[in-house]
């Protein structure tokens, strides 16, 4: 198996999951996720270890991302997709569901930190934010999510 290979059985679930937290459907999100690991063969980065090519594939997905949502081709189509075979229970996809419903600023950071197992300090460099922001960003989000899913998940509203 070749290195490329390697990294792309490690990652690619998760670029996926992060370019449909993004790009909320499954095509758009295939095909950003495709557009990223081209990059990775195009450029043929060297990584220090295997952190900072996990930080390189979601600071890249995270870009074409961005570059797909500012597109006017994308703002004129509105595509909603079931997402519910990415999760493995009805609980998850409806917290993840939540997620996806938050604002950017908030669902990256909650998504790095709970399901990516990122700190905060990490969370700030791959999002060129300060450790203070991605801080705020976890404590709104939570609050967030915590109206939203209400008692129905073991919360108080």
């Amino acid at each position: 198996m070749s290195d490329f290979e390697e990294v792309y059985n490690r990652h690619v679930d998760m670029v996926l999951k992060i370019c449909v937290l993004y790009l909320k459907n499954i095509h758009d999100a295939e095909e950003a996720t495709q557009e990223t690991f081209i990059k990775l063969m195009k450029y043929k980065p060297k990584f220090e270890n295997k952190e900072h090519e996990k930080n390189w594939l979601i600071k890249t997905a995270s870009n074409i991302c961005k570059n797909i949502l500012k597109s006017s081709w994308f703002k004129k189509i509105t595509c909603s997709d079931d997402l519910s075979h990415f999760y493995k229970d009805e609980k998850e996809y409806d917290i993840l569901q939540e997620i996806l419903d938050l604002p950017y600023k908030y669902k990256m950071s909650i998504y790095l930190f709970y399901y990516e197992g990122y700190s905060t300090d990490e969370i700030a460099k791959i999002l060129d934010t300060k450790p203070a922001t991605v801080r705020s960003n976890l404590h709104r989000g939570r609050n967030l999510l915590k109206i939203s899913l209400g008692s129905e998940y073991g919360y108080e509203k």
